[in-house]
């Protein structure tokens, strides 16, 4: 393997390593408690290894926050895949329970760094976590439209609204579950909320 290639696996490899335990750490401490000397101890690496892959702890806090992006519209799309060939509310429903299945493997760490992030009043920070959020309601959005062409969804709705109320149901029970120290199953909290959801969107 060329020296430059190996040394350009090696770089992300340590750079995977070091949002992780970011990550890890937000969750425990939250993230205004959360340094590079902390996040050095918890990798096992000097602080100066850390800053030869990052310039601070906000450079840190952004390649995290584009990470989440990569989990939350992984989640869709991979929903949306294994749904191919069915209804759009087929389709949103099977976005949800994969959506939903892949925060429990994750232990919620999307949402609550998310969480986290904006409690830092970081204007850049929440810029990105904000478009984030953009595209993946803009994503749901498209499915309803979806719905709607197909004579499924109503055409009254507030599609944005709707995309929202999605994005907000799903944020609001993995709140709910985090706090709770994960004392209930998300997947058998799905069925009654996506209840509430299909009926308020639902064509008649």
């Amino acid at each position: 393997m060329p020296l430059m290639v190996q040394k350009r696996e090696t770089t992300l490899v340590r750079q995977k390593e070091i949002v992780d335990a970011a990550r890890k750490l937000i969750i425990k401490y939250g993230s205004e408690h959360v340094t590079v000397k902390r996040i050095a101890k918890e990798v096992g690496f000097t602080e100066g290894a850390i800053y030869r892959h990052f310039k601070s702890k906000r450079d840190i806090l952004s390649f995290l926050a584009d990470h989440i992006e990569d989990d939350l519209m992984g989640d869709i799309e991979e929903g949306n895949i294994s749904a191919s060939g069915r209804s759009p509310l087929q389709v949103l429903d099977n976005i949800l329970s994969r959506h939903l299945s892949a925060i429990a493997q994750r232990k919620g760490m999307s949402f609550q760094v998310i969480a986290e992030i904006i409690s830092l009043g970081d204007k850049k920070l929440n810029k990105k976590i904000s478009d984030t959020i953009s595209r993946y309601t803009s994503r749901i959005k498209d499915v309803l439209a979806g719905g709607v062409k197909a004579g499924e969804i109503r055409e009254d709705i507030d599609l944005d609204s709707a995309a929202v109320m999605f994005f907000g149901m799903v944020q609001g029970l993995v709140g709910i579950w985090t706090l709770s120290n994960h004392s209930f199953s998300l997947e058998e909290r799905r069925g009654p909320l996506w209840s509430i959801f299909r009926e308020a969107v639902v064509r008649r």
